[in-house]
């Protein structure tokens, strides 16, 4: 979690917007998704997490009143996996601009266990990024045959069903997990800024 990590070829890398990021909606994302390669799930994330929105490939650039907090998504292959070994090796490089990455989300690419080869390259990418910061989303079975403007969005009033089984309980808990890890780095920040002045 340091300067000693090397940074992929600059070729691998992804470019950092200088402007902010555009996005749609009135307000402002609270967590920025970049993905690590196509179909990584950007697209469903954002849809299901109100407070998340699409980088749209690129780091953002933090500006005025822009969220600096980031979440690298990448589907559970080795190919997806090793994109967001490379992103994150970039941003722990310093060339990634002055965004915080608050952790990787990795999408099941198939229902069932995770393979071992998976969970093994999880494992090595995870040393990359806090450990409250590393996550997962489960297969969803209904998600693939619902149109994607017909899913449920988690937002952090949603109550919990009074009856039968809820269909946000999944990204309920990323959203949470999520929250938290903006919650510390804000604290973690002004603390940091604040920490002299009782001296």
């Amino acid at each position: 979690m340091n300067g000693s990590i090397a940074a992929p070829q600059s070729g691998r890398w992804l470019p950092v917007w200088d402007r902010p990021v555009p996005h749609t909606g009135g307000r402002a994302p609270l967590v920025w998704l970049l993905g690590a390669h196509g179909g990584a799930g950007v697209s469903t994330l954002e849809q299901v997490l109100a407070l998340a929105a699409d980088a749209q490939g690129r780091w953002p650039g933090a500006f005025d009143n822009e969220s600096p907090f980031v979440a690298v998504v990448a589907r559970e292959t080795v190919d997806g996996l090793g994109r967001a070994h490379e992103l994150l090796r970039q941003h722990h490089g310093g060339q990634a601009g002055r965004c915080q990455v608050l952790g990787l989300i990795t999408c099941a690419d198939r229902p069932g266990r995770v393979p071992p080869e998976i969970r093994r390259y999880r494992r090595v990418i995870d040393e990359l990024v806090p450990p409250e910061g590393r996550w997962r989303m489960r297969w969803q079975s209904a998600w693939p045959l619902t149109p994607r403007a017909d899913l449920p969005v988690w937002t952090p009033a949603s109550p919990h069903p009074t009856r039968g089984s809820d269909p946000l309980a999944a990204v309920r808990e990323l959203g949470h997990q999520v929250l938290g890890a903006v919650a510390a780095a804000v604290t973690g920040s002004f603390l940091d800024q604040h920490s002299g002045e009782a001296a």
